[in-house]
């Protein structure tokens, strides 16, 4: 059977640590660990999370690298990205949340 593949990006894993997401947020993290779906995480997560404190980074660590899969930024998402914000779909101040929905979208990834 399929594992269902799932695009996080650092707020999913910062909600690990905050009491208002934490437990939507670790049952997600969770299913990870266990194998149950593929956490699917683009370069800007990757970028994001240098930044973001230890405790953080290391949520990430505790996903068994077979279940994550890493994907890139693409020219497609960026257009797509910049098009969401030229019709207001998305804030002109959010392009980068503008590219994580369209590298979901591009692959057609919950999110």
């Amino acid at each position: 059977m399929m594992r269902l593949r799932i695009y996080i990006d650092t707020s999913v894993i910062g909600g690990c640590l905050d009491k208002e997401f934490q437990n939507a947020s670790m049952e997600l993290i969770d299913k990870f660990k266990r194998g149950e779906a593929i956490a699917v995480i683009s370069e800007l997560t990757t970028l994001e999370l240098k930044d973001a404190p230890q405790e953080v980074q290391d949520i990430l660590r505790e996903i068994p690298e077979e279940n994550i899969e890493y994907v890139e930024l693409t020219e497609e998402a960026v257009n797509l990205a910049g098009k969401y914000i030229t019709e207001r779909v998305i804030g002109g101040g959010k392009l980068v949340d503008a590219e994580h929905i369209a590298i979901a979208t591009i692959n057609r990834w919950m999110c």
